[in-house]
């Protein structure tokens, strides 16, 4: 099997795939081209006919193609045909291909497959076929010990290594089943599941908190300021009392959910639909919308140019206390519902704000803290919304200021919507469909609407979503490892240092992003997010040092490139991921030279145990129980918890820990080891006997020594934290280097301890 790679090691691979890329000069930009390449490198007849465009677009410093390979008009998993080209003179830029070479010599045998079973687009669509689908998804998701009620789900269909495969995707209270089942053998296989982890118009004033109101983890309040609001538009549609009633007898279901083919031709003649597609149809039926002023004498509403505010649709019935009218908003958000025993879509409107009466009421509104964060105190203060409002329109502002001017993705505004009154999704913000939320807040935990540092890095996943395409993450399960995770607290510290500049405020040094974290030294998403959000925050922090905001506005525009040459990836990895950076980087662009950072990558990639180099050793950390690897999969992990009954109301481990320097000399001798029982994200609920001296620390003097761990756990839980009855917390286990202010390497080992189950 021929491949013509750049770079070929770091590109994710898998069976049969023919990976190429092209570069600019190298060939004319168009599929027959391309297409030809790869035949000739494979022996393979790669034919136009078979593959689907997808997406046709420009972007700000490119025109963006996409095209799938298909099957019996069924997309192949992981395929992919992207394409940029040169917006002035329409010359290549670059050109990736992902194809699957098994998949188009199995042509014939895969549509005779296909045949044989009956299938077509409406057969796939079958209410019986879903019902059994539903069925086997629902068994699966039931059985998972704190997550399984089923909020919403959808499906996309593919070919799988020469399997017809149903992928599900299942959004639950805390976070996302992928569920996926071959429909040639009707058996499940494989699932997994993820956590959820921010003129026609006027400008208005209010009192707002620069970076946020709490600092977490000491409590401490900080100033609000007067800021401005800017981007109010002085008309808006209105929204009536039923703004979607002409879509209210619209079906969605499930079984039409397409997020790939639903903007297609194909597509639109079988009624296949998308969250795009929705927006789409209640933008046309909203614009038609009769329009009013957006002026004080009507209640002025936080509507702009670049964020709408609205309140959750369930705030009527869970906040009896709300002291003014709740009115519909023309913005939506979708709602899932269970009907006959598949699921339906259905986009339902939010509240609109409290009204502003005057730039006198606005002023009037002053942030208080509430001690119990009582939700309808501040749902009648309408203090959230301005905060909302301003850390919105900050972030898009900063960003078109250093590159983000493409077309359509940097001028749409986000929809935000407060107060989801879900206990599941309590003390909790989260990004979806264009969509920022906020829930309700406990006493113990900061009001994250008033918290621009949260807000900006849930955006910081919006942005992914414009520029690197709303493909990307649902081909890839739900996200793209910690390179997510990294990437949205990188755009927030983008944001924090335009705002900033780069001055010191309480609480900066606490932010995860600050951190010493290595590569291949984790064994949990948001910690491996560390090492790749603290490498390009590295590298930020050093190009700024040197040249000051010319420094920042360069590095973003790189930042924002490296994210366009990345768009609707098959398989992203973080490897990928820098390794465009540098092709990006040699482009160069109107604020930067060609190649003026690749040094720079490297050296802070170098910095935490990583190398482009093939030979290339990272160092190690290995921990082992009872036989066992603690892995992110592994018995013991996030996911896969150990639930012991334990002797004497006493579960008792010993892990084994062992250290690598690795040719990077990553981790030096003597070594020292923490072992943190409370301070941790989530820590508290088991009484670990190592409480009173936390942390444990221990020290590790060469790669031949074996520490011994002894985790002990009494069986009597200090807080119940799962809906089972049980509680669940971890032992961190963290390797400090000699004068390190943050750990370089760490790894958390988790029990489930249910005192009432052991006595039955």
């Amino acid at each position: 099997m021929k491949k013509a790679l750049l770079l070929a090691t770091l590109l994710t691979t898998y069976a049969h795939a023919y990976e190429s890329r092209v570069i600019k000069g190298e060939m004319a930009p168009d599929l027959d081209s391309l297409l030809s390449k790869a035949s000739g490198e494979t022996g393979v007849d790669f034919k136009k006919s078979d593959f689907l465009l997808i997406e046709d677009r420009e972007l700000a410093t490119s025109k963006f193609q996409m095209y799938v390979q298909t099957n019996s008009m069924i997309p192949v998993a992981k395929t992919a045909v992207r394409i940029w080209r040169n917006l002035n003179n329409n010359e290549l830029i670059l050109a990736e291909m992902h194809l699957d070479e098994k998949a188009q010599n199995q042509k014939t045998i895969l549509q005779a497959k296909f045949s044989k079973a009956k299938f077509n687009l409406n057969a796939l669509a079958s209410k019986q076929l879903t019902k059994a689908i539903f069925e086997m998804t629902g068994k699966e998701v039931s059985s998972h010990a704190t997550d399984s009620r089923i909020i919403s789900m959808k499906t996309k269909d593919q070919w799988e290594n020469g399997d017809l495969v149903r992928v599900v995707e299942v959004r639950a209270r805390r976070g996302v089943h992928t569920v996926v089942i071959s429909l040639l053998t009707n058996r499940v296989l494989r699932t997994s599941y993820n956590e959820f982890p921010q003129s026609e118009m006027v400008s208005l004033k209010a009192n707002i908190f620069p970076i946020y109101e709490e600092v977490e983890g000491t409590g401490e309040l900080l100033p609000y300021e007067i800021k401005e609001l800017k981007y109010v538009y002085t008309n808006i549609p209105d929204a009536g009392q039923d703004p979607l009633e002409t879509l209210s007898n619209t079906k969605y279901p499930e079984s039409r959910y397409s997020p790939l083919l639903a903007e297609t031709s194909l597509g639109q003649m079988n009624d296949l639909w998308s969250e795009a597609s929705i927006r789409k149809a209640v933008e046309a039926l909203t614009s038609k919308l009769p329009k009013k002023a957006n002026s004080y004498e009507n209640g002025l509403l936080l509507q702009g140019k670049f964020a709408t505010i609205n309140l959750h649709p369930s705030i009527k019935e869970a906040f009896k206390d709300v002291e003014f009218e709740l009115n519909p908003t023309t913005h939506n958000m979708l709602s899932w519902n269970l009907v006959d025993g598949a699921y339906v879509a259905a986009p339902v409107v939010g509240f609109a704000g409290k009204p502003i009466t005057s730039q006198t009421d606005l002023l009037a509104r002053i942030p208080f803290r509430h001690p119990e964060n009582d939700a309808t105190s501040y749902i009648n203060s309408g203090v959230d919304e301005a905060q909302v409002y301003y850390a919105v329109t900050v972030l898009m502002e900063s960003l078109a200021e250093m590159g983000f001017t493409d077309k359509e993705l940097s001028e749409k505004p986000f929809h935000a919507f407060l107060f989801d009154p879900d206990i599941g999704m309590q003390n909790n913000a989260y990004y979806t469909d264009n969509t920022i939320n906020f829930t309700t807040y406990t006493s113990d935990q900061p009001n994250l609407a008033r918290d621009n540092a949260t807000i900006w890095h849930e955006l910081g996943h919006g942005i992914m979503d414009r520029l690197m395409g709303p493909h990307l993450a649902f081909s890839t399960g739900g996200g793209y490892g910690g390179l997510s995770e990294g990437m949205a607290d990188f755009v927030a510290s983008i944001v924090l240092e335009h705002q900033t500049d780069g001055k010191p405020f309480p609480g900066k040094n606490n932010f995860r992003i600050i951190n010493e974290t290595g590569f291949y030294l984790t064994n949990e998403f948001h910690d491996e997010g560390e090492s790749y959000g603290g490498a390009m925050n590295d590298m930020l922090l050093t190009v700024i040092s040197y040249e000051g905001k010319s420094g920042l506005t360069a590095f973003t525009d790189l930042t924002l490139e490296a994210m366009r040459l990345t768009r609707n990836h098959p398989s992203l990895s973080a490897a990928n991921w820098f390794e465009m950076m540098i092709y990006a980087d040699s482009l160069g662009s109107s604020v930067r030279a060609p190649g003026k950072f690749r040094q720079l990558i490297n050296d802070a990639l170098a910095s935490r145990n990583f190398s482009f180099a093939k030979s290339f050793n990272p160092a190690e950390m290995k921990v082992t129980f009872n036989g066992t690897e603690l892995t992110a999969n592994s018995p013991g992990s996030r996911e896969n918890p150990l639930t012991p009954c334990g002797e004497n109301g006493v579960a008792a481990f010993d892990l084994k820990v062992s250290l690598t320097s690795g040719d990077a000399n990553f981790i030096k001798f003597p070594a020292t080891v923490k072992v943190e029982y409370k301070k941790g994200a989530l820590q508290g609920a088991i009484k670990w006997m190592g409480e009173d001296s936390n942390p444990e620390i221990y020290t590790i003097n060469s790669a031949e020594e074996m520490l011994n761990v002894p985790v002990r756990a009494s069986m009597n839980c200090e807080t119940i934290n799962q809906p089972d009855g049980s509680c669940k917390d971890y032992a961190y286990v963290q390797i400090w280097n000699q004068g390190s202010e943050k750990p370089i390497a760490k790894k958390r080992f988790y029990l489930k301890l249910n005192k009432a189950e052991c006595s039955i």
